[in-house]
């Protein structure tokens, strides 16, 4: 088989594969022109079942919201009973991860909230999400969970313990040793 000269190459010889190792090519990313198609990706990965929870997740976040107490306590009772239901079945809970991007904001309507039963059961499910979302060393699972109501938290699952467990830890050393 003889080898034909390429047109393009660069190298002496005047071949495609002179001088480059087997298997070394070029790629070009070239980015996607149509940002929608990014967006329904996204959901393309996702379960009929997956995709109903994320909509009924994202429904509550919009309820707990609401004006209207009656409708803050469903979406925050129906919240609790989805998170809890999952972190002690699943390592990564599918409602932990639907409500990562919404975090902030329910963190924001805390802030604002007047002191009530409802906040301090908003201040539970945060103390859950910051499982995930707080930034290191912030221990806001610990605050969160001081903030809220003070029933079993072996009810939010083991991961969610150990972690509340080794925030405890890290406030106990910043308090005796000043260690931040």
């Amino acid at each position: 088989m003889s080898k034909t000269p390429n047109p393009n190459s660069t190298g002496p010889s005047g071949y495609a594969d002179a001088g480059k190792p087997a298997g070394d090519e070029a790629t070009v990313k070239v980015p996607s022109k149509d940002s929608k198609k990014k967006a329904n990706k996204k959901y393309e990965y996702l379960s009929e079942e997956d995709l109903a929870l994320k909509q009924q997740l994202e429904l509550y976040v919009e309820r707990i919201q609401d004006a209207d107490p009656g409708l803050q306590k469903v979406a925050l009772e129906s919240m609790r009973q989805e998170i809890q239901t999952a972190t002690i079945s699943m390592t990564v809970p599918k409602p932990l991860k639907f409500l990562r991007p919404h975090y902030g904001t329910l963190k924001r309507f805390y802030e604002k909230m007047p002191d009530s039963d409802l906040k301090t059961l908003l201040a539970d499910i945060l103390s859950v999400l910051a499982l995930t979302m707080s930034a290191e060393g912030e221990r806001e699972s610990l605050k969160y969970r001081v903030l809220g109501t003070q029933g079993d938290i072996g009810s939010w699952g083991h991961e969610y313990v150990r972690n509340l467990a080794g925030e405890i830890g890290q406030e106990y050393a910043k308090l005796e040793v000043g260690v931040p």
